[in-house]
C-alpha cells in the first residue's frame, strides 16, 4: 500500500458553487445531477471502507485477459479513456476531501470521460458548468461500478472519485500515457484536448499492461500558444510554472482561479479557448503542418 509523502490538495467545496446561473430546465437538470454526484462519492467511500476491512496486502498475479476484460467493461460503462501505471506516492494527497482515502494499492487504472463539445464551448456559461457536473456524476458512478467488477474477480480495488480524489489525476494520467499537461494545468489528450474529467482505480492486480509511450507535441505547442494565459478571467495561470521541492509543478494560482471558478459554476474558459478543444490535435499538427 502507498501513502502520501505530504502533497497538499487544493480543496474544492462542491457546495460552494454558485447555483444562480441555473434557470428553468437547467435548474431541473442540475437537481437531477447533483444527487448522483453525492451518491457516487458515498459509494466510493463505502468501497474504500470495505477494502480497509479486508486489505489485500499481497500483490495478486493478473493474466492479460483480466486487463482486456477491464478495458471492455470500461467501454460498456461509457468510459472514453483508460490507461495503466504504477501509483506514484509523491502524487498522493494528504487529504482526500471527498472519500477520505489515505492509502492506495500499488497500481493505478486511470479513467477519463469526455465533456460534450457544444456545452463546453459555451463557457463560462451555465451550460458548460452543468456539463462538468454531469461528467463528475457519470464518471463517478462508472468508476465505482468498474471497481466493483474488479473486486468480483478477486482483486483489490479502491475507487477514486473524480470530485476531489486522493491523488493528482493529471500527473498520473501522463504516467499512464494518456497525454500531456497544458499550461493551464489540465491533461490534454489527442482525443479530446483538455475536454475530459479524470478518475482512478487503485488495485493490487499485477503486472499491469505495458504502457505504449506515444510521442506528443502538446507541451511544445502550449509554450508558443499562451491562449489560456491571455484569456483566463482571473489571471490565474502562471507565465512560468513553479517547480516544487517534491517534484510537482504548480501552473495555477488556485486562490485566483477558485474565486471565478465558484462564481461561474466551473468557469472552463481555459478549456473553451484552447486550440486543442477548438480544432483538435489532428488539425493542429497534421492539417496545419505544425512542427
Amino acid at each position: 500500500m502507498k501513502k502520501s509523502k505530504g502533497l497538499k490538495p487544493n480543496i474544492i467545496e462542491i457546495n460552494t458553487f454558485n447555483q444562480d446561473p441555473f434557470k428553468g430546465d437547467l435548474k431541473k437538470e442540475f437537481f437531477k445531477i447533483f444527487p448522483r454526484i453525492v451518491q457516487g462519492i458515498q459509494k466510493a467511500r463505502k468501497i474504500y471502507k470495505a477494502e480497509l476491512k479486508n486489505l489485500k496486502e499481497e500483490i495478486l498475479s493478473a493474466p492479460k485477459e483480466l486487463w482486456d476484460e477491464i478495458v471492455e467493461q470500461a467501454k460498456k460503462l461509457s468510459i472514453d479513456l483508460i490507461g495503466f501505471t504504477a501509483v506514484d506516492d509523491s502524487f498522493i494527497f494528504t487529504n482526500d476531501q471527498s472519500t477520505g482515502i489515505s492509502q492506495l494499492y500499488n497500481n493505478g487504472i486511470m479513467l477519463g470521460m469526455e465533456m460534450k463539445y457544444d456545452r463546453i464551448d459555451q463557457a463560462p456559461g451555465p451550460q458548460a458548468g452543468l456539463e462538468a457536473f454531469r461528467v463528475y456524476a457519470d464518471l463517478g458512478i462508472a468508476t465505482n461500478e468498474l471497481a466493483d467488477y474488479i473486486r468480483s474477480k478477486g482483486y483489490g480495488a479502491i475507487a477514486c472519485h473524480p470530485v476531489g480524489g486522493p491523488i493528482l489525476y493529471p500527473a498520473m494520467a501522463v504516467k499512464a500515457g494518456l497525454g500531456e499537461i497544458g499550461r493551464q494545468g489540465l491533461l490534454i489528450t489527442k482525443e479530446f484536448g483538455p475536454r475530459q474529467r479524470l478518475s482512478m482505480i487503485a488495485t493490487n492486480a499485477s503486472p499491469l499492461p505495458e504502457t505504449v509511450k506515444e510521442e506528443f507535441k502538446i507541451s511544445e505547442y502550449c509554450q508558443k500558444c499562451r491562449k489560456c494565459i491571455l484569456t483566463c478571467p482571473g489571471k490565474a495561470i502562471y507565465e512560468e510554472p513553479l517547480m516544487n521541492e517534491n517534484g510537482t509543478v504548480t501552473r495555477i494560482n488556485s486562490d485566483k482561479c477558485f474565486e471565478y471558478f465558484y462564481e461561474t459554476t466551473g468557469c472552463s474558459v481555459c478549456i473553451q479557448t484552447c486550440p486543442f478543444h477548438k480544432l483538435g490535435y489532428n488539425k493542429i499538427f497534421k492539417l496545419r503542418g505544425y512542427s
